[in-house]
């Protein structure tokens, strides 16, 4: 079955701190159902395989996306060739903070590059949904953070605050 395609990607660290910091499932039900039914958001298959713990937000992942999980695709394979040549040769990183992306398990720089494919945004709380870009030659020995590397690429990001104020969720 082919993943649709949505406006908004969910980052792992957007669910991870949701449910241990400041939405726990069991206090805020409603924004779970609603993350889960909304069919303006969605999770790559590189952010499920992520979520390792704690076992809530795995099982919830699972359940709400498993079926719709979004795969790469040649298009995204070639998006993330250019995040990554960015990110190498942009001199803000050090080599241990481009390390950090250049596992293929890291799902920072294919979220980019699937959100640039399909003109969508990212959630996530990853520098606060608005981090800083390092300057040039700063050689940052800090990982990249998403929403800095996304904006060079003219992907948009939003913190999940933003993004349960867009679905007029109040409690």
């Amino acid at each position: 079955m082919a993943a649709r395609i949505v406006d908004y990607l969910l980052d792992t660290n957007s669910l991870i701190d949701a449910h241990t910091k400041w939405y726990r499932p069991h206090v805020f039900p409603s924004i779970w159902q609603r993350l889960t039914t909304d069919e303006t958001v969605g999770m790559t298959s590189l952010v499920y395989a992520e979520l390792r713990y704690p076992d809530t937000p795995v099982n919830w992942a699972w359940t709400a996306f498993r079926e719709n999980l979004l795969e790469p695709t040649s298009e995204i394979i070639l998006a993330y060739s250019q995040v990554m040549s960015w990110v190498t040769t942009a001199t803000r990183w050090n080599t241990a903070g481009i390390a950090q992306w250049q596992s293929p398990d890291k799902a920072d720089p294919w979220l980019i590059a699937t959100a640039m494919v399909n003109h969508q945004a990212i959630v996530t709380l990853d520098g606060n949904g608005h981090a800083f870009m390092p300057d040039e030659q700063a050689f940052s020995k800090q990982e990249p953070k998403i929403s800095a590397v996304a904006e060079q690429f003219g992907v948009p990001t939003l913190t999940l605050y933003e993004l349960l104020d867009k679905m007029h969720l109040s409690l």
